[in-house]
């Protein structure tokens, strides 16, 4: 801490008003995509190692305030996408029973959405969409999150989040999952329902 220097402060007794944005800006369904898209050329997004179990995942992910984040391997290549939503739902006890341990024992990688179920959006749409053409999407999908990938790079650009829609909405958006596989059609089936 040597190599830093001490800053001045004073007292805020003269100080009553909060700045605000010369011009806020409002969000709208016709608002641009990109608005909206978290950028990971800009924000550096959150990754774990598929091997991390999901309960030291849930913790990390409530800690940083995030919903979803990437899934890496220890060569750090993309696997899969993970949501608070996975490691909330019944299937991770449904796996960790099948295969004989607690809920605690099991990895991310048992119940994340791996790479080759996920779908994408080319940022070449994202440039030229609406936040309103990102809800349809998402919504008929069935998925809460999105990623965008760059076609030209083929590398994975952002991500797209209906919290992040509704924030700056500041409107509840619901998205309703759709099952892909006959365990998720169980788990959609189940949810909210004690038994």
């Amino acid at each position: 801490m040597n190599n830093y220097n001490e800053l001045k402060t004073t007292l805020l007794e003269a100080s009553h008003h909060i700045a605000s944005p010369k011009e806020l800006h409002e969000y709208t369904l016709e608002t641009s995509a990109t608005e909206v898209m978290t950028d990971f050329e800009k924000i550096q997004p959150l990754m774990m190692e598929q091997d991390v179990s999901i309960d030291e995942a849930r913790q990390m992910m409530r800690k940083v305030h995030v919903r979803s984040v990437l899934v890496i391997d220890k060569d750090e290549n993309f696997r899969g996408l993970l949501t608070i939503a996975d490691l909330e739902s019944r299937s991770a006890m449904s796996i960790a029973t099948a295969a004989g341990l607690k809920r605690h024992d099991i990895s991310i990688k048992e119940v994340m959405t791996p790479r080759d179920r996920l779908h994408a959006i080319p940022l070449s749409e994202v440039n030229h969409a609406s936040i309103g053409d990102l809800l349809r999407t998402l919504q008929h999908t069935g998925t809460p999150h999105m990623l965008v990938v760059d076609t030209l790079k083929q590398e994975i650009r952002g991500v797209i989040s209906s919290s992040d829609i509704a924030r700056r909405l500041k409107v509840p958006v619901e998205i309703a999952k759709r099952a892909a596989h006959f365990r998720e059609v169980v788990d959609v089936l189940f949810a909210g329902r004690d038994t």
